[in-house]
């Protein structure tokens, strides 16, 4: 192997991490939102949540060490960008006024 060759590899490496990472941060976001808004219907948060476990696992088996935790980054960050729950800060100035 020369080179140019390990160049591109490790090249190929990263992005393939990089567009992992996005990728989980969008299931991640589309699974929390919709989790969010099918309160009423526990059939629709057994699909998401049994859906989402068999992306992980089907990922764990094909997909390479790289790809796998970019994944798991990118549901890491959605995780807590959008699964935490928020302040509620509004509430608080409107009965202020």
């Amino acid at each position: 192997m020369d080179w140019y060759q390990i160049t591109l590899d490790l090249l190929g490496a990263l992005i393939r991490m990089v567009g992992m990472a996005l990728l989980g941060l969008g299931a991640a976001w589309l699974t929390l939102e919709f989790f969010r808004k099918a309160q009423q219907a526990w059939q629709l948060q057994i699909a998401l949540f049994l859906g989402f476990v068999g992306l992980l696992i089907a990922m764990a088996r094909f997909l390479s060490a790289a790809a796998l935790g970019g994944f798991g980054i990118g549901v890491g960050v959605a995780i807590f960008l959008w699964g935490m729950p928020k302040k509620q800060v509004e509430e608080k100035e409107e009965k202020k006024k």
